[in-house]
């Protein structure tokens, strides 16, 4: 077994059904002996920009509740072939709990996607797969 505890961070974007479907290529070709966890990461924080915070409003994360129930059962979908999957929905920063929750599950692969961010909003915003290959005590596979 190349690997026994796969977690992959989705978040319904292109790059991240790619780094899905080959984590899931890659619990198959393992044997079927490896668990795979499916991340997705509810972030509720405000942003400050300058000098200004933006907050969002209840309405908003009403909607941001509602989009990431709906990624959650996208995610369901997509790993139904796989027995041994799970999937789950946490709030915090993104780069962080992934992190935190690879740890946490004693995995041995993080998979994530690449979001090809432009030169200055990778600068000013940071990148969760910068942040993670950067941070991650385990391999990381980023796929574009």
């Amino acid at each position: 077994m190349l690997f026994r505890h796969i977690l992959v961070a989705y978040d319904g974007s292109k790059q991240a059904v790619k780094a899905l479907e080959k984590a899931v290529g890659l619990v198959e070709a393992c044997g079927g002996g490896t668990k795979l966890t499916v991340v997705h990461i509810l972030n509720l924080a405000p942003i400050m920009t300058g000098d200004m915070l933006f907050a969002p409003t209840a309405a908003m994360e009403t909607l941001a509740v509602e989009r990431a129930e709906a990624v959650v059962a996208e995610a369901k979908l997509k790993t139904a072939p796989v027995v041994r999957a799970t999937v789950e929905m946490h709030l915090g920063t993104p780069a962080k709990m992934v992190l935190s929750l690879a740890e946490e599950h004693g995995c041995d692969l993080i998979v994530l996607g690449s979001r090809g961010l432009g030169k200055l909003r990778e600068f000013v915003l940071g990148s969760v797969s910068q942040h993670v290959v950067q941070y991650a005590k385990i391999p990381v596979l980023v796929v574009k």
